[in-house]
């Protein structure tokens, strides 16, 4: 088991991708400190992977918005578990919107919980990873919204380019420790996440959601949207260390879709 008695942290760990890659931890080996903003399904998610896996874990409710939370968390981490040997920035909210009409506090939040907290969080985990000598894998997850525009999803998107671009300059200052720093782009995935997407964009689109996700799916080459596991496989494979030389980019997993 690569992780064995290693930490890894996940965000959004009690949503689809998020938990499927503390599936893919805890599956070899790993101690998982799982973030997200619902303690309940952290809860939940925690006592399913001590069942199937016997993962150690500590939850943590936190808004990732806030560096103060960010900070705080983090030395709750640090204290439980020490060294932590990788980070899964999969917390993410995707709040789509007609620019005429699109609000101030919708473009705080999508910027404050996926740009900023992915930014404090690599930062606090980095300074765990440099303290420790611990040649670490950083990977966050950004989208194809934000390496090709799509309507209405103007904070969405931009966040995630923003994604992409922090990967890039954090890998050039933190190779110097060693730490490998990588972003995934995925294209449309099964989570729930998703099916609200889908829910309120279809009308905008003057289509019903079946038809919406209908003509989505026929945009992808293979004609379908990914599951979450597939990605997490993904994800898992860029924290491990198979991919010691991969650092400062962005794979796209978007089943074929080269519009990307």
């Amino acid at each position: 088991m690569e992780f064995k008695g290693k930490t890894c942290v996940v965000t959004g760990a009690a949503g689809g991708i998020g938990y499927a890659v503390c599936e893919a931890y805890a599956s070899n080996g790993a101690n998982v400190a799982m973030i997200d903003i619902n303690q309940e399904a952290l809860d939940t998610k925690a006592a399913k992977l001590k069942e199937d896996y016997g993962t150690e874990t500590l939850t943590l409710a936190i808004d990732l918005a806030s560096v103060a939370e960010i900070r705080e968390a983090a030395a709750k981490i640090e204290e439980k578990f020490g060294t932590i040997q990788a980070l899964a920035n999969c917390a993410g909210v995707s709040i789509y919107g007609d620019p005429l009409t699109y609000t101030e506090e919708d473009w705080d939040k999508s910027l404050d919980t996926n740009l900023k907290g992915t930014f404090f969080l690599t930062q606090a985990v980095a300074n765990n990873m440099v303290k420790n000598k611990v040649k670490g894998k950083i990977v966050s997850i950004a989208s194809q919204a934000g390496v090709i525009g799509e309507p209405n999803g103007h904070a969405y998107g931009a966040s995630k380019a923003g994604v992409c671009m922090i990967t890039q300059t954090l890998a050039i200052d933190l190779a110097q420790y060693g730490i490998c720093v990588s972003a995934i782009a995925p294209g449309i995935t099964k989570t729930g996440m998703i099916e609200k997407y889908l829910e309120e964009e279809a009308p905008r689109q003057g289509m019903t959601k079946e038809e919406f996700e209908a003509f989505r799916c026929a945009e992808i080459p293979l004609k379908r949207f990914a599951e979450p596991r597939e990605v997490a496989d993904l994800i898992y494979f860029l924290s491990s260390e198979k991919a010691s030389y991969l650092t400062g980019s962005t794979y796209n997993i978007t089943g074929g879709n080269v519009n990307v």
